[in-house]
């Protein structure tokens, strides 16, 4: 059996990627911004393992991915993996019905998964925790319009990342098999 190091490899790039922007984002942005509300890049690494892997691949990598988010928030694991799970559902149901490639799709994508996440993690917050979160407009705003703006930069620099360890498991476009 011959063991897919451009898989392996791609992976932990992209691990290894999800912790240095999770890192930036929860300490290295309010050092440069202050107390403006930071932009979710590691939510739009998500949304290119959603739109760009096969499913059970992607489903994989972000359950991995949630579990490395674990160190850097104080949100717990049974709150974050279903979060991220069902905006990568949103995703890939979405994706299954139109899709193009570019990063325009990517970007419109990264709104749309921001917008998601957030409807998500309330109603999970409402119905899981004894104390809600609280709902600050201004700020969930501001990750709505921030989010976004990261995703042309991201994207080049993760096709960049499958171009260099030849990823051969990348545009997946089929959808779900009904």
């Amino acid at each position: 059996m011959k063991i897919p190091w451009s898989k392996l490899i791609n992976f932990f790039i992209l691990l290894l990627l999800l912790l240095l922007l999770s890192g930036f984002q929860s300490t290295f942005w309010y050092q440069l911004f202050g107390t403006v509300q930071a932009p979710m890049l590691w939510l739009c690494l998500i949304v290119y393992v959603a739109l760009y892997r096969k499913f059970y691949h992607a489903i994989f990598t972000t359950y991995i991915m949630a579990i490395a988010l674990t160190g850097f928030t104080a949100m717990p694991i049974k709150m974050l993996l279903p979060c991220l799970l069902a905006v990568y559902l949103i995703l890939y149901s979405i994706r299954s019905r139109v899709f193009w490639e570019g990063p325009a799709y990517y970007t419109i994508m990264c709104t749309l998964a921001t917008f998601s996440y957030h409807v998500v993690y309330f109603a999970a917050s409402w119905l899981i925790e004894r104390n809600p979160t609280s709902v600050n407009f201004l700020d969930r705003f501001i990750q709505l319009a921030l989010t976004p703006a990261f995703g042309i930069p991201m994207f080049w620099l993760l096709t960049k990342i499958d171009k260099m360890t030849r990823d051969d498991m990348s545009y997946d476009s089929r959808g779900f098999d009904l």
